[in-house]
């Protein structure tokens, strides 16, 4: 179709209200299974009556542990070192889930208490505000029992698999910590002893291996870039491994290792697409921010994958899975978000990363799909995008925060400006860069970047529920000559109580051309009169698929401008035609029936549609497949009228 474009006569806009994918998605596994882990800690979210975790920061984690795999146990060493924020500090308020038994505390440590899962370790001298402490707990036990848990013996193969998952309050189960997210330790060093047949990955770089006399072999493993206490890992298994490079964009070389069973080799073929991934992404946030250690995966026991920092966690090996816990290294692992409220700012924006390779490899068109695809009305009525309680089970991880928290992002994207939207990227890392952040922090930096004033758009989108539900019907009227006045009410159906304020495209099309202007829409009912110097054939709004939104189209004809009193199916046209005809339907009323192509011999070649019709007018179209040239019917059926149209194909 020819295009033109150009911004058509808008005689004037009348506002008034009116008071009257076919594979299960891999992302529900991750979900199940974080929704499982949840389930056991719901009192994590509160205070408990030791707790001063306001009163200092952690500044250093080193862990050295044995495991025991034959008997599921694991002997621990944590030295914490952080700095006072008060005056008199008198004892350390720590996370340690309290079936694991402490041996000794040691350093500057005088004595402990134990009360539910915290453990209060005094210090031998209090410190004042800005003085650093350094404590050290030995410890021992089995990690808790009960389903999924955040430390797991397990075996592939009839091999052992030992791994982790610590999201979101997990990490205190298998050592002591100050278990949230809103508190990143500068470094870390993870120290793991296990039989020297298994290889132990961790996160940041491989500083030594050394191997015991006892037939044990221990790894020792140093982040050096800042990190949230639930994306420290390990995963111990007899791994096979993949070597890979990734140039950065000042030309650094960086390991990109990926650690995987013997037996699913047969299933790794995506695992090279990671540098092309890396590349791509570093193209539009900037550089991949651990590139003086390393990325990879790590493959473990649970369906799904987990972000761990520098080492993904994966239960398979999807490309978009990959994808996905990759972008985590830039959003959630780089930048983390403060508290679990503002989940969405991780896995919004790495579900939409998913959106973006999408389009990388196939276009604008696969980008719109995908966002179709997760459009799921049923579920933005549930709950705001803002998660106001991070005690329930199905709040923090659910379809809402990936999924809606994508839409957000390419919405954003639409009413910036494609320029603006990837300067807000750079903007974002600059000023938060190894920090965490809330929603009003990623809002302000997106007002600051664009110069917009969007409290508007993160008001309804991320602390309301719901999305536009959209009626949209249309109509024309010759003027003189071959100008045509068109009318256009668009009404939104939702609860009154939750309107939507958002830009439109709308595209009229013509027989050989058509147009794209933007009306934005915030009522109840808005209507809007334009003047063409052709005759429109077809009104469509938001046809490139920017709005979050459902919409149900035109329940009257163009030129009648009202609902038709009985049945009726348009002459096709074009007709002759060799590629797709177009007709339309007029419904009086709701109906079951079929839309059906015949030969000439009265055989059911094709069905364009079947099954239930509401009542209006639509516009449809045939295209057929591996038939021949011909004369073909098409007929609408129902209980009630019988009816068709003659239409000759040629190839």
């Amino acid at each position: 179709m020819r295009k033109r474009y150009f911004i058509p006569a808008l005689l004037f806009a009348i506002s008034f209200r009116v008071f009257a994918q076919s594979d299960p998605d891999w992302v529900d596994m991750e979900i199940e299974l974080k929704q499982h882990f949840l389930k056991d800690r719901r009192r994590m979210a509160k205070e408990m009556a030791l707790s001063n975790r306001s009163d200092y920061d952690i500044g250093y984690y080193g862990l050295a542990l044995t495991i025991d795999i034959l008997n599921e146990n694991i002997y621990g060493n944590t030295t914490i070192r952080g700095t006072s924020k008060v005056n008199n500090l008198q004892y350390i308020s720590l996370d340690f889930v309290s079936s694991m038994q402490v041996d000794s505390v040691g350093r500057n440590c005088q004595s402990f208490q134990r009360s539910d899962d915290n453990l209060a370790v005094c210090l031998s001298t209090p410190i004042d505000s800005g003085a650093v402490f350094e404590i050290q707990i030995a410890y021992y036990g089995h990690p808790p029992e009960g389903g999924f848990q955040g430390f797991s013996f397990d075996y592939h193969n009839g091999v052992p698999i030992v791994s982790t998952l610590s999201e979101p309050y997990y990490a205190h189960s298998w050592f002591p910590c100050k278990d949230l997210p809103g508190d990143k330790a500068d470094s870390a060093d993870i120290s793991i002893t296990v039989p020297d047949t298994l290889i132990a990955i961790s996160n940041g770089t491989l500083e030594s291996v050394t191997y015991n006399s006892d037939s044990t072999a221990t790894y020792l493993w140093q982040e050096r870039y800042p990190i949230a206490v639930y994306l420290i890992s390990l995963a111990v298994s007899n791994y096979e491994k993949q070597e890979y490079r990734y140039t950065g964009l000042d030309g650094t070389q960086m390991p990109v290792n990926h650690w995987y069973y013997p037996e699913a080799k047969s299933q790794t073929g995506n695992l090279p697409l990671t540098t092309a991934m890396i590349s791509f992404f570093a193209g539009l946030w900037g550089e991949y921010p651990f590139i003086k250690e390393k990325y990879g995966h790590a493959q473990f026991s649970w369906g799904g994958g987990m972000e761990h920092q520098t080492c993904t966690s994966l239960g398979g090996f999807g490309e978009l899975l990959i994808c996905h816990e990759l972008a985590h290294q830039w959003w959630g692992d780089m930048i983390t978000c403060a508290n679990w409220k503002n989940i969405w700012l991780n896995e919004g924006f790495a579900r939409y990363a998913e959106a973006l390779w999408k389009e990388h490899k196939d276009g604008a068109e696969a980008l719109k799909k995908y966002m179709n695809d997760i459009n799921r009305l049923e579920i933005w009525q549930i709950s705001p995008l803002y998660i106001t309680d991070t005690t329930s089970v199905s709040s923090i991880f659910n379809r809402l925060v990936y999924d809606k928290g994508a839409w957000v992002l390419h919405m954003l994207r639409h009413i910036v400006g494609e320029e603006i939207f990837w300067d807000i990227f750079p903007a974002y890392r600059d000023a938060f860069y190894m920090d965490v952040v809330t929603t009003e922090d990623f809002q302000d930096i997106c007002e600051i970047v664009s110069g917009i004033d969007l409290d508007w758009f993160f008001e309804q989108w991320i602390y309301q529920i719901g999305q536009p539900e959209y009626t949209v019907n249309w109509s024309r009227e010759a003027v003189k000559g071959n100008e045509w006045r068109v009318t256009l009410n668009i009404d939104q159906t939702q609860s009154p109580q939750n309107l939507f304020k958002m830009p439109l495209d709308i595209r009229v099309e013509f027989t050989e051309w058509d147009t794209l202007f933007t009306v934005w829409d915030s009522l109840f009912a808005q209507q809007f009169v334009m003047q063409f110097d052709d005759m429109p054939t077809n009104i469509e709004i938001d046809p490139a698929g920017w709005v979050l939104k459902s919409v149900v189209y035109s329940m009257i004809d163009p030129d009648l401008g009202y609902i038709p009193d009985s049945f009726l199916l348009t002459d096709p046209y074009p007709n002759p035609f060799n590629g797709t005809t177009n007709f339309r339907i007029y419904l009086p009323y709701n109906i079951n029936g079929a839309i059906k192509v015949y030969d000439v011999r009265g055989r059911v070649v094709d069905v364009i549609e079947q099954g239930y019709f509401r009542l209006g007018y639509y516009r449809k179209s045939w295209q057929p497949q591996n038939l021949p040239s011909g004369v073909y019917v098409i007929r609408l059926e129902t209980d009630v009228v019988n009816i068709g149209g003659k239409v000759v194909y040629i190839k």
